[in-house]
């Protein structure tokens, strides 16, 4: 499988190079999301959609691709 630098913005590569997911959350979770957006926006910053805050929070736990940064799952 080819490796690729992951970018959290889907508008940087494309969304050609993306598989879209669905997910359930609870409705807390679901409310922090949305809270984080709506902060962002305010403030002007990047990555407001949720789908680019579920990228950057999973390029933070698994790491990017090639590195040795694994999730601990006995936490």
């Amino acid at each position: 499988m080819k490796q690729t630098k992951v970018v959290a913005a889907a508008q940087e590569e494309g969304k050609a190079n993306f598989r879209k997911v669905t997910v359930t959350l609870p409705p807390d979770i679901y409310e922090r999301l949305i809270q984080e957006c709506a902060r962002r926006k305010i403030a002007g910053e990047p990555n407001q959609m949720i789908s680019a805050l579920f990228r950057e929070a999973l390029i933070d736990y698994l790491g990017e691709p090639g590195t040795d940064k694994l999730p601990r799952l006995d936490k």
